[in-house]
């Protein structure tokens, strides 16, 4: 069974111990153009899309032999056609919660960077600039979480557990085990920015979520609010999200990743100063341990498609 798969991460040992169960594997470039990933797959039993390649309708409709697609990471959403898979009766697996705690402290990361002024502080320092500046703890602040799923979970067990941040939450259904625990409730979108300080969005990104965050919610937010987006890009409205970093509704916003990958490095957000706007390049999920475990999820779907069993972590 032939396998590509694009920025491949396995090592040699792992390749070689898939050779011995007839699983074969070969690496593949991760900015593949629709017509290169449609052409390229014809000579593949199944695809594990590792890079920022979209694997499109028409990539599927072109190679309806795949006998699986397989993506490394959760949001699979933007870089597979599910609907088009399952017309042609192909698996699509994931490998979901495998790099939650990666993501989390990723999060936690940045929200501490904007706090605290870290990287604005030692790019002034490289600049001779020797400044000192008033920052604020987060005991007693209010933590928004946009999408309490696993890594919500886990940025609220961080920021309020060890830092005592206060937590409101919006997701698609209410989590009594939090309620309990933090003494809080699930929000309106709304209520979630009128009350926080500090916004963190983890929510899955759907077509029927794009841009649920747009000029209605950053008006209705404090100023000054702290803006953390580790989720799809486009659950965020760009042109809003810029104009309220320029009218200082928005006090800071960092991102891990950007609306076009790799970002067109002549885009109005780089222009912004690092104490108004950060971005890392899609790169929370990629811890060791994280990468280790995802690895693991991926072998299992490709093992249970030779044997022939029920694919294990698949799309539903």
């Amino acid at each position: 069974m032939k396998v590509l798969f694009t920025g491949c991460t396995f090592n040699e040992d792992k390749i070689n111990e898939l050779k011995e169960h007839d699983i074969e594997v070969s690496s593949g470039r991760m900015d593949y153009s629709e017509d290169e990933l449609t052409s390229i797959l014809k000579d593949y039993d199944c695809y594990i899309n590792g890079g920022d390649e979209i694997c499109t309708r028409k990539v599927i409709e072109n190679n309806k032999h795949l006998k699986l697609i397989s993506f490394m990471g959760t949001g699979y959403q933007k870089y597979i056609d599910v609907d088009a898979a399952r017309e042609y009766s192909i698996p699509v697996s994931y490998t979901p919660s495998a790099n939650a705690k990666a993501v989390a402290e990723y999060t936690v990361a940045l929200i501490l960077d904007a706090v605290k002024k870290i990287t604005f502080s030692n790019n002034e320092i490289r600049n001779k600039e020797w400044n000192k500046y008033k920052t604020f703890n987060l005991e007693g602040k209010t933590l928004g979480v946009v999408g309490m799923g696993t890594i919500g979970s886990y940025i609220a067990k961080i920021l309020c557990d060890g830092f005592g941040m206060k937590l409101i939450y919006n997701s698609r259904e209410a989590k009594p085990s939090i309620d309990e625990k933090y003494t809080t409730k699930m929000v309106s979108l709304n209520e979630l920015f009128k009350e926080a300080d500090i916004v963190s969005v983890n929510a899955t990104y759907t077509l029927d979520n794009t841009n649920m965050i747009s000029k209605k919610q950053f008006n209705l937010a404090k100023d000054g609010l702290i803006f953390v987006n580790t989720a799809r890009p486009e659950l965020v409205n760009k042109e809003d999200l810029y104009n309220a970093i320029i009218n200082n509704k928005l006090g800071f916003v960092a991102m891990d990743g950007f609306y076009n990958e790799p970002m067109d490095y002549n885009d109005e957000f780089l222009k912004l100063s690092c104490d108004k706007f950060i971005v890392t390049p899609h790169n929370a999920y990629n811890s060791k341990d994280a990468v280790i475990e995802m690895e693991r999820m991926l072998i299992e779907s490709l093992t249970d498609i030779k044997n022939g069993i029920e694919i294990r972590n698949s799309v539903k």
